[in-house]
């Protein structure tokens, strides 16, 4: 019951051009993701109240980014994960399963160490797409990953725009990749939350305008 509003949005991004044979495929595939993520909210659920009052402390200190992606996305979590070291944080700070040093390692069950990181007072970064939107998986991480934390950014990446956001995420913060104006809020945000030694605009400048020019880039071979 939980996770039953996502279903729409896929149904609409699978198109007609679809045949019922893959539409059966993707709807059994489907139930069986939706499944596996009610059990493991439900189980999120039962955790001690204590724990969720530490959640919604205002004095909580943010230690960490979750980058929540499709994985067809991940030249641009890439260049999002550059920027983020460049503002001052560690690949230790950051979470992002595409990539090795920052995700899930051989071996580990993917539930249980999204679960562990959710455990923790983290910043969600929702990199929203056609892709993201088109993965079961990052559907129904949403909804844990919206449940379990309090500090979320949207971040789209064109031509996917903000009237095609849907599910739960709210655009009141959120920004385009290649935005270089927002870039800077976001380099603001990280450096308060994280409590952040301010690096020198001209040398945080030219590297955004470096990333962003990659950026830009990869949006034209979409």
């Amino acid at each position: 019951r939980k996770l039953k509003f996502f279903y729409s949005p896929m149904i609409s991004i699978l198109g007609d051009d679809h045949t019922s044979e893959h539409i059966r495929c993707f709807r059994r595939d489907f139930e069986m993701t939706k499944k596996n993520i009610s059990a493991y909210i439900e189980e999120l659920d039962e955790e001690p109240k204590e724990y969720i009052n530490d959640q919604n402390n205002d004095n909580a200190v943010i230690n960490k980014v979750f980058i929540s992606h499709s994985s067809k996305d991940k030249v641009f979590v890439e260049e999002l994960i550059d920027l983020i070291e460049t503002i001052g944080l560690s690949s230790t700070q950051i979470f992002c399963s595409s990539f090795d040093g920052y995700g899930i390692d051989l071996g580990e069950d993917f539930l249980d160490r999204i679960k562990d990181e959710l455990n923790e007072n983290i910043l969600v970064l929702f990199v929203l797409s056609n892709n993201f939107y088109a993965s079961p998986v990052c559907l129904c991480e949403m909804g844990a990953t919206w449940i379990k934390t309090n500090e979320h950014i949207p971040i789209l990446i064109p031509p996917f725009d903000y009237s095609d956001v849907k599910g739960v995420i709210p655009m009141i913060q959120g920004f385009k990749i290649n935005e270089s104006l927002k870039l800077n809020l976001f380099k603001e945000k990280l450096e308060k939350l994280f409590n952040l030694s301010a690096i020198d605009n001209s040398s945080w400048e030219r590297k955004r305008d470096r990333v962003l020019k990659r950026i830009e880039k990869e949006i034209e071979n979409i």
